[in-house]
This record gives structure tokens, sequence and C-alpha cells, in this order.
């Protein structure tokens, strides 16, 4: 084959652009494949994916931090937990004392 064939033989390639394309492509998807471009995209696109659900569990933990902040600051809030945990009593409150026997 001269070079003369060839170059007939590439015009008539190149006359043709669907099949251009094809090996364009081709030639694209083993680049990408080759140098690993593919696999990091697709470990990105994965840690993407895990980064965004942590995320959203914080937000979650976060909102449920506040509605707790908030209902701590409520004065009967505190009130109702002192007297429940730490076994106290109100000012106005009876108290009962029954002699252990």
């Amino acid at each position: 084959m001269s070079y003369t064939q060839f170059a007939i033989g590439l015009r008539r390639f190149l006359n043709h652009p669907a099949r251009v394309a094809v090996v364009c492509f081709f030639v694209f998807v083993v680049s990408i494949v080759l140098n690993g471009n593919l696999w990091r995209l697709w470990g990105l696109h994965r840690d993407f994916a895990h980064i965004s659900s942590e995320i959203n569990q914080t937000k979650q933990g976060i909102y449920a931090l506040q509605d707790q902040l908030k209902q701590a600051k409520d004065p009967a809030f505190i009130e109702r937990q002192a007297r429940d945990k730490l076994d106290l009593v109100g000012e106005h409150d009876l108290v009962f004392v029954f002699p252990e026997q």
C-alpha cells in the first residue's frame, strides 16, 4: 500500500462523519478507561453520595438539638426535670415522709 492509496483511503474515511464520530468516541472511551479517570469519577460520585448522606444526618441531629435547646430554656421544663430526676419539690408542695419499718 503506497502513501497515495493510504491518503485516498483516509480521505474517503473522513468524508463519512458518522464513522469519524464513532472512532472518536471509541478513542475517547479507551483513553478515559486506560488513564483511570473513569474509576476516579465513579469514586468521586460514591464519595459525594456518602458525604451528602452524612450532611443530611448531621442536619437532622442539629435540628433535634435545637429543639432540645429550646425546650431546655423553658422554666417549666427545668422545673419538671428537677422534680423527676433530682426528686426536688416546689415551694408550695406538700411532702409526705413515711418512716421505714
